[in-house]
């Protein structure tokens, strides 16, 4: 009969758990809250993705690329390879697929499959354990910071005016977010000129005590960067994200020296974390756990960014995902809550960290990640 010891040594050593499910689907037609001024976005979509242990544990989680083709390759080409795996096991999985695999056809479709999975899988540890996986990561913080990106137009719909630009973010600002964000560039040429008269709109809108930030979308060239943090600079502008060309770091870096504008990239990557940190090409560096590997990715990040004294931020659609990354971590920083896809989360789960008052968000303390769709929604709104 076995002692405890060989006991604990033989489950160890076996796996106290293996992955018998894994599922992935698109969510289509979903019905969210609109931007307080319009009637659309009204609907969204989602890639949702769950994983069953052989002992009924549950992980899931979303995906920030949704191309339906990451539904395929979970379901069809990566599922086989990784039933009967230790979901523990999180650094073994993507070790499953090798260089040639990652790279080429795949590429981001693939490391958007694996960042789902990840996530997935850790919370499964969490509710294994019974902890949340903030924690597990390290649990630096209980609570975040929170900013709201908003005007954005979709579905068709006219550009934001600058006059709609700041009624929307006064009224958002008086729901007590004290960060607001905005997108600059999108014009067919970007238009500094023009996009520093619709960051003045709203800084007259929301007054000086309010955070304002931009996102550049990687639209700009390094003059037209130069010039908008020129113009910008007087209304106190916190951060622009990923102004330039592919992130491209000596152009940042440059850019970086002519400003008091603090620089963010890294959620699109062309260049690399380490690359950009090399460089000295950023102020805050921003992993994307939902596109870039999950958290097992977003770890070696911020241990990386550490060692260089810069701050996390993170700039995309997917915060309630991200917001175990920067609670874990001890550099952890801003999360984004975009505004649709806020209301997007809010659709598709029970409980999802809402922004309170002085501009935070109250970190689940649910074991796993909190987040578990709710009771009836892929029934009815999954694509067959």
């Amino acid at each position: 009969m076995l002692n405890q010891t060989m006991l604990y040594e033989t489950q160890v050593l076996e796996g106290r758990q293996k992955i018998a499910r894994v599922t992935a689907r698109q969510l289509k037609n979903i019905p969210i809250q609109p931007p307080p001024f319009r009637d659309v976005p009204d609907k969204e979509g989602a890639l949702l993705l769950q994983i069953e242990t052989d002992d009924g544990v549950v992980g899931w989680s979303t995906s920030g690329y949704t191309h339906p083709i990451v539904v395929d390759l979970i379901n069809k080409h990566i599922t086989p390879r990784i039933l009967g795996e230790d979901p523990f096991r999180t650094e073994r999985i993507p070790m499953l697929f090798d260089r040639h695999t990652y790279e080429r056809p795949l590429g981001r479709a693939l490391v958007s499959a694996l960042a789902m999975i990840d996530i997935a899988l850790w919370d499964i540890k969490g509710k294994t354990v019974g902890r949340p996986v903030h924690h597990l990561l390290g649990g630096a913080r209980d609570r975040v910071p929170v900013y709201v990106t908003h005007g954005a137009a979709y579905d068709g719909a006219p550009v934001y005016s600058a006059e709609e630009l700041a009624a929307e973010a006064a009224h958002i600002a008086s729901l007590g977010i004290t960060h607001l964000k905005n997108t600059v560039g999108r014009q067919a040429v970007p238009d500094p000129d023009d996009d520093y008269r619709r960051m003045k709109a709203m800084r007259e809108a929301v007054g000086p005590d309010v955070k304002l930030s931009m996102d550049g979308n990687l639209r700009m060239s390094i003059d037209q960067a130069l010039r908008l943090c020129k113009l910008c600079e007087e209304l106190d502008i916190s951060i622009l994200e990923e102004p330039i060309h592919y992130n491209e770091p000596a152009n940042l870096a440059y850019l970086r020296t002519q400003t008091n504008i603090a620089i963010a990239a890294a959620e699109n990557e062309k260049f690399s974390a380490r690359d950009l940190l090399v460089a000295g090409a950023v102020d805050i560096i921003q992993p994307n756990v939902n596109n870039d590997g999950g958290y097992s990715a977003g770890l070696r990040t911020a241990t990386l960014a550490r060692a260089f004294n810069i701050p996390l931020g993170h700039g995309n659609g997917n915060g309630p995902h991200n917001i175990a990354l920067h609670a874990g971590v001890a550099n952890g920083g801003m999360v984004e809550y975009h505004f649709h896809k806020w209301m997007a989360y809010n659709a598709i789960f029970k409980q999802v960290p809402q922004p309170v008052a002085g501009g935070f968000l109250d970190v689940s303390q649910q074991p796993g990640l909190g987040l578990e769709p709710k009771d009836g929604l892929i029934e009815e709104y999954e694509v067959k």
